[in-house]
C-alpha cells in the first residue's frame, strides 16, 4: 500500500477510537485527585464513594490483593489510609476498564473470544503483581515498582485488542483468524490487515483517557527487547515485567492472547528485571489460585482454579497435539525431501562431464521411475531447431527397453503455467505418442517438460491411473527442483551434441574450402598458361603464315627431288604448328559445346580411327564391343577430341 494511503488509513482508524467508551466520570476524577499534590484523603473517599456499585467492588477487589490487610479493609477510608493513593487509583482503574468493555455484547461467531482474553490479561496481571512482590528495590534510576501497578499494567497490556474488537470488530476477526491459523505474533498480522497494531491503538486510547505515563508505555512497548526500549522510556523495568509476565502466562496457556512466537529468551528478561529463577517458579505455582478471586472481584464469570487448570491443559493438549502434527508433517515433508535429494545425488553420480544427451536421458530414466514410483516411462530429448526427437523406454528398474528416434515439431515452445510440474498429455504430444504409447502401462497418460530458457527441450511421459497430478500435488516443489536439475544436465548434454556436429561440420566445410582454393589456384594457373598460349599463338602466326608460304611457294619452284621433298615438309611441320597453335588457343578458351543428337557408336570409332592416324603400334590389338544404345546429345567434335 503506498505510504500516503496507508497514513490516511490510519488516521481514519485513529478517528473511529473516539467513538469508543470512555471512563466513567468518577473513575477520571479518582486519577486527577491521586495525581495532584494538593488533594486529600477526603476527597478521594467522597469521589469513590459517591458510587456505591464502584466502592463495592474496589473494596471486593482490595481484599484479594494480597497485601497482608484484608481484614482491616472494611471502608474506604481505611484503604485510602492503609493502602496509598496509587493503590486506590490502580485498582479504580482497573476496574473501570473492564466496566467500559468487559460486559459489552460480541458476536458468538467472532474468533475473538472476550472472556478469554480477559482471563489472560487477569492472569498477566497477578503474575506481574506475584514478581513484583519479589522484586527488590531497583539500585538505578528507574521509580520503583508496586505490587498494585503492576497489576494494572498487566491487565491494561493488551487493551489495544479490545480497542480493535469494539472500533474494527470484522477487520480485527480476520486477523484473529489468521493469527490462529499461521500460529505467528498477532501485532504482525494487525498492522499487515488493518495497518496499525494493538499496541499503537492501546497507546492512543491510553492517553485519550489520560492514564499515567507508566501505564501508556507498557501498553504501547511490552513484547519489546530490553535492549531496544527507547533510552527516554520512564520505567524500562516495568516493561520489561510486563513482558515477562505476558511470557509466562502464554506457556501456561491461560486465556486467549493471539500471539504464538516467544522471540525473547525468558532470562533475558528475569536479568532485565533482576528476578531469579526460584522466584519465578514459586509465582507460577501460585498463579491460578490469585486468578480467580481476581476475575471474580472484577465482575468476569465465575472461574474456579480447576477450571482453569483443565483449561490451561487442555490448551496445552491442542498445542501438543497441533505441534505433534505440524512435527508429523514436517517429518513426512523432510522424508520425501530427502527422498528426491537422494534421487538428484544418484542423477549426478550417474551424469559425466562428456555424457551424451543419451547417456543423460538414462540418467533421469533410472532416478525418474524410482522417486516417482512408475512402472515404466519414456525419456524425450528435443535437440533445437533440429526435427528430431530422441527417446528412451525405461522399466520400473530403470532398465532401457527400446530406444529410437522420431520426427518432432522444430519449435516446441515451453509447457509452464500450469496447476504444477504434472501435466496431462494433450495434442502437443500427438507426434510422439503413436511411437511410446503402446509400451506404457494404464490407459491415462502423463508428463512433465523440461525446459531451459523457455524452450521444451525434453520430457518425461509415463502411463497412470486418474488423478496422477493430485497424487504428486504435495511434491510439487520437490518435482520442480528436480526437473530444473535435469532439464540443465540435458541442455548442457544437447549443446556439447550440437557443438560437436558443428565442429564436425567446420571441419568438413574447412576441407572442402582446401580443395576449392587449391582448385581455384590450379584455375588461376590455366589461366595465366592460357594468356600466355593464347599470347604466343598469336605471336607465332605471323612467322608461321610466312614460313608456310614461302614452303609453298619453294615446292613449285624446285626441281631437285630432294629439295622439294624438303620443301614439303617444312610445309607439312608449319601446318601442324599452326594445329598445335589453334590447340593453345581452344586451350585458353574452350569454345561452348554444341550438343547435337549423335550416335555413340560412330562417334567412338571415329574417335579410334583419328587415335590411330597419330599412333598405331603394329604389337596392340583395340577391339571396341557397344550393345544397342539410344542416341545421345553431346558435342560430336569435343568428345571425339577427348576420347
Amino acid at each position: 500500500m503506498p505510504e500516503p494511503l496507508r497514513e490516511k488509513r490510519v488516521e481514519l482508524i485513529l478517528q473511529q477510537l473516539e467513538e469508543l467508551p470512555t471512563l466513567p466520570a468518577v473513575a477520571l476524577r479518582v486519577l486527577q485527585a491521586t495525581g495532584d499534590d494538593n488533594a486529600s484523603a477526603h476527597d478521594v473517599v467522597e469521589l469513590i464513594s459517591s458510587d456505591p456499585a464502584l466502592t463495592t467492588r474496589l473494596l471486593q477487589l482490595l481484599h484479594t490483593a494480597g497485601v497482608g490487610v484484608d481484614s482491616q479493609l472494611e471502608s474506604i477510608p481505611m484503604a485510602v489510609v492503609l493502602l496509598g493513593f496509587d493503590a486506590i487509583r490502580n485498582m479504580t482503574l482497573a476496574l473501570s476498564v473492564f466496566q467500559a468493555f468487559g460486559d459489552q455484547q460480541q458476536n458468538k461467531k467472532s474468533h475473538f473470544q472476550r472472556a478469554e482474553f480477559w482471563k489472560h490479561s487477569i492472569a498477566v496481571a497477578c503474575c506481574a503483581e506475584l514478581m513484583a512482590m519479589k522484586l527488590k528495590p531497583d539500585t538505578g534510576n528507574q521509580p520503583a515498582i508496586t505490587s498494585s501497578e503492576a497489576f494494572v499494567c498487566g491487565l491494561l497490556h493488551d487493551i489495544g485488542k479490545i480497542a480493535f474488537d469494539a472500533a474494527l470488530p470484522k477487520s480485527f476477526d480476520r486477523v484473529v483468524e489468521a493469527a490462529d491459523l499461521l500460529r505467528t505474533n498477532i501485532a504482525d498480522l494487525e498492522r499487515n490487515i488493518i495497518g496499525l497494531d494493538h499496541t499503537v491503538v492501546g497507546k492512543r486510547l491510553a492517553e485519550k483517557w489520560g492514564l499515567p505515563t507508566c501505564l501508556c508505555e507498557c501498553i504501547w512497548l511490552h513484547g519489546q527487547n530490553p535492549t531496544s526500549l527507547p533510552a527516554t522510556t520512564k520505567n524500562p523495568r516495568m516493561i520489561n515485567l510486563i513482558t515477562l509476565a505476558d511470557h509466562l502466562v502464554r506457556e501456561q496457556h491461560l486465556g486467549y492472547s493471539g500471539n504464538y512466537t516467544f522471540p525473547i529468551s525468558r532470562k533475558a528478561l528475569m536479568d532485565a528485571i533482576g528476578i531469579q529463577q526460584d522466584d519465578v517458579d514459586q509465582c507460577l505455582r501460585e498463579l491460578v489460585s490469585h486468578v480467580e478471586p481476581r476475575a471474580e472481584a472484577l465482575g468476569l464469570n465465575s472461574i474456579t482454579s480447576n477450571e482453569l487448570y483443565l483449561q490451561s491443559l487442555s490448551q496445552a493438549n491442542k498445542e501438543l497435539s497441533r505441534t505433534t502434527q505440524q512435527l508429523s508433517a514436517k517429518n513426512k515433508k523432510l522424508s520425501v525431501r530427502a527422498k528426491y535429494f537422494d534421487a538428484m545425488s544418484k542423477f549426478q553420480s550417474a551424469c559425466r562431464a562428456q555424457s551424451t544427451p543419451r547417456q543423460i536421458l538414462e540418467a533421469i530414466g533410472q532416478v525418474a521411475v524410482d522417486v516417482l514410483d512408475l512402472t515404466s516411462a519414456a525419456m524425450v530429448s528435443i535437440p533445437h531447431d533440429d526435427g528430431i526427437a530422441e527417446t528412451l523406454l525405461v522399466d520400473a528398474d530403470g532398465e532401457v527397453f527400446q530406444h529410437s528416434t522420431v520426427e518432432c515439431p522444430k519449435i516446441f515452445p515451453a509447457m509452464g503455467g500450469g496447476l504444477g510440474p504434472v501435466l496431462s498429455a494433450g495434442n502437443e504430444l500427438d507426434w510422439l505418442m503413436s511411437h511410446i504409447s503402446p509400451r506404457l502401462a494404464y490407459d491415462q497418460r502423463y508428463w512433465v517438460a523440461l525446459e531451459l530458457e523457455g524452450r521444451c527441450i525434453g520430457g518425461i511421459v509415463w502411463g497412470a491411473k486418474p488423478g496422477e497430478a493430485n497424487r504428486l500435488a504435495n511434491q510439487v516443489q520437490e518435482i520442480t527442483g528436480l526437473l530444473v536439475g535435469w532439464s540443465l544436465a540435458l541442455g548442457n548434454a544437447q549443446i556439447r551434441e550440437e557443438y560437436k556436429k558443428i565442429s564436425e561440420q567446420l571441419a568438413d566445410a574447412n576441407r572442402l574450402y582446401l580443395a576449392a582454393e587449391e582448385k581455384n589456384q590450379r584455375s588461376k594457373t590455366l589461366i595465366s598458361l592460357g594468356e600466355m598460349a593464347a599470347g604466343a599463338a598469336h605471336e607465332m602466326n605471323n612467322p608461321l603464315a610466312v614460313i608456310s608460304g614461302r614452303s609453298q611457294l619453294l615446292t613449285l619452284q624446285l626441281t631437285d627431288p630432294k629439295q622439294k621433298h624438303a620443301a614439303e615438309l617444312i610445309f607439312e611441320q608449319s601446318h601442324r604448328v599452326s594445329e598445335i597453335i589453334t590447340e593453345l588457343m581452344d586451350f585458353a578458351k574452350p569454345a561452348p559445346p554444341v550438343r547435337a543428337e549423335t550416335d555413340l557408336v560412330e562417334l567412338v570409332e571415329r574417335a579410334l580411327h583419328e587415335a590411330k592416324l597419330l599412333s598405331d603400334p603394329a604389337d596392340r590389338s583395340i577391339e571396341v564391343t557397344i550393345a544397342d544404345v539410344p542416341t545421345v546429345m553431346v558435342d560430336p567434335k569435343q568428345l571425339t577430341a577427348a576420347l
